[in-house]
């Protein structure tokens, strides 16, 4: 009996996977905690957010229109350099990124609902920590978004172009009516447009959730393998989502800091208080229809942040899959359905392990500038990428081309570090020491106990680990107050020149006839 394979996902699928991750948890919070972080001027810190995700995107694209391979993101320095040592210290970053994301996207959810409900709030929530009825709650919701992904994109598909619809109409309302029945121009102006200063601009980027929402549209090239016409779809649907969600959140910055009650912001935009913001700001404006809004408002805060988490676990899978498929990770985890397309173990180990995460971390906040670290230094390898295969293969097939590429890659590399040293140094470092213990668990699986082997490993991803290394000596900077020192930033602007130049010239150590098999 013949079996008769699903119908591949086109273009709508894309930006449905892109929006859907890209309006999740972000577009709940990041509003509230830009405009206390920098007022007004948080304006500017979601274009820069914005521009970086195109551009970016951009590049990605181009990448993508020359590649179809499963979860390509977090594959590109092996694309691009044939590498698996170097590919590991972004594939790790990806992954790691990704299941951190999981539990922050469940955990979002609960803390909306849980505001819905005041009699079950102290049960689950304490303050902004959960419980371990809260945890319980959250791990169970994971397990739902493990089984919308079980049977594939095709399930993963139906759900994502209706929640991807949600996503769009709900804000883009909710916007709409505040700005309608409370909009307040005094709001803009009354401490001045960037009353805390024009470094918090940039610092908003990385600690408000801002570069943290827009990290989705890498997720779109995640599923290159599985969607139909993947040259052309990738890249329409990563500059179309971007631009798309740029609007929403410029839209929603706009009714947030007008529908504030004047008398909030008298006293400071740092006072701001909300633990859900954007309903508790429906109910407090005190009219019966936003009171109704408000609860459409809190079953929105239930698909749109689970959305994204179901995306990212789908993502997180094959990510791990990919990695299998590049001896980064044991092989057992590169069994793939011969009809879904998709290895259930990685989809079945990814979501035991976000379910272990959800114990150590207590609150979307407390985890999104972990998340936003790993995220940046996973992007770094996209301009890398970029100027290798650009340079090594100028005459291959391009179906979408960037103008001006070259230029752009070393701009958009020089931005990502410095938005890397607005993290906190702990988070840095925490970083790096995660990055060193799984590679070091990467290199003994991949080489056995071979002294020698595991140091070439870690002379073949030396340069990225020399990234992570700057990045926590800029950060310390940054953190004293000295990173714009004139004579700081020509070290800054020298430094980080000389590891673009050794990033693109890294080698393996390791030829293939001493690899593993």
């Amino acid at each position: 009996m013949e079996i008769s394979m699903p119908e591949k996902p086109g273009l709508f699928t894309a930006v449905g996977i892109g929006v859907g991750c890209v309006i999740g948890s972000g577009w709940l919070f990041a509003a509230y905690y830009a405009a206390q972080y920098t007022g007004p001027a948080s304006y500017i810190s979601w274009v820069i957010g914005a521009v970086l995700a195109l551009i970016l995107a951009l590049l990605l694209a181009e990448i993508a229109s020359m590649y179809k391979q499963k979860a390509l993101f977090t594959r590109l320095l092996n694309v691009s350099h044939n590498n698996p040592d170097l590919g590991f210290v972004i594939a790790i970053s990806s992954w790691l990124g990704f299941v951190i994301v999981i539990p922050a996207e469940a955990s979002a959810t609960i803390q909306y609902l849980s505001t819905a409900f005041p009699s079950l709030t102290s049960y689950i929530f304490i303050g902004q920590q959960h419980t371990i009825l809260g945890s319980v709650c959250i791990v169970g919701l994971i397990c739902v978004y493990m089984l919308l992904n079980y049977w594939g994109i095709k399930s993963l598909a139906k759900a994502s172009n209706i929640i991807g619809i949600i996503k769009i109409i709900i804000p883009i309302l909710t916007s709409i009516i505040l700005m309608v029945v409370a909009f307040h121009p005094s709001n803009f102006t009354a401490h001045g447009f960037a009353p805390y200063g024009y470094s918090h601009v940039f610092s908003a980027v990385v600690t408000c959730g801002i570069f943290y929402a827009f990290y989705g549209f890498t997720m779109i090239a995640m599923y290159s393998s599985e969607l139909k016409n993947p040259k052309k779809n990738i890249p329409r649907a990563l500059v179309f989502t971007v631009l798309l969600c740029l609007f929403i959140y410029l839209l929603l910055q706009t009714a947030f800091i007008g529908a504030l009650p004047t008398a909030m912001v008298a006293k400071g935009w740092s006072a701001l208080n909300f633990t859900s913001p954007l309903a508790q700001l429906l109910l407090l404006l005190n009219i019966n229809f936003l009171a109704i809004w408000a609860i459409v408002l809190y079953a929105d805060s239930a698909i749109s942040p689970s959305g994204t988490g179901i995306i990212y676990l789908g993502s997180a899978s094959r990510t791990l899959t990919g990695m299998a498929r590049d001896k980064e990770v044991p092989k057992f985890f590169n069994q793939t359905h011969s009809i879904y397309n998709l290895s259930r173990r990685s989809l079945i180990f990814t979501t035991f392990v976000c379910c272990i995460v959800v114990f150590f971390f207590k609150n979307w906040r407390s985890i999104m500038v972990v998340v936003t670290v790993f995220q940046l230094i996973s992007c770094m390898a996209i301009p890398v990428a970029f100027i290798k295969l650009r340079v090594n293969k100028p005459n291959s097939e391009r179906i979408f081309k960037v103008k001006f590429g070259l230029t752009l890659s070393v701009i958009i590399y020089l931005v990502v570090c410095y938005l890397l040293t607005q993290a906190t140094v702990t988070a840095l470092v925490l970083a790096l020491i995660l990055h060193v213990l799984f590679f070091l668990f990467y290199a003994i699986t991949f080489y056995g106990a071979k002294i020698s082997l595991i140091l070439k490993a870690f002379r073949s991803a030396s340069s990225a680990f020399a990234y992570i290394i700057l990045s926590i000596i800029f950060g310390y900077f940054n953190k004293i107050g000295l990173l714009t020192n004139d004579y700081i930033m020509i070290a800054f602007f020298i430094l980080y020149s000389i590891n673009l130049w050794a990033l693109l010239k890294q080698r393996s150590y390791n030829v293939v006839a001493e690899h593993k098999s």
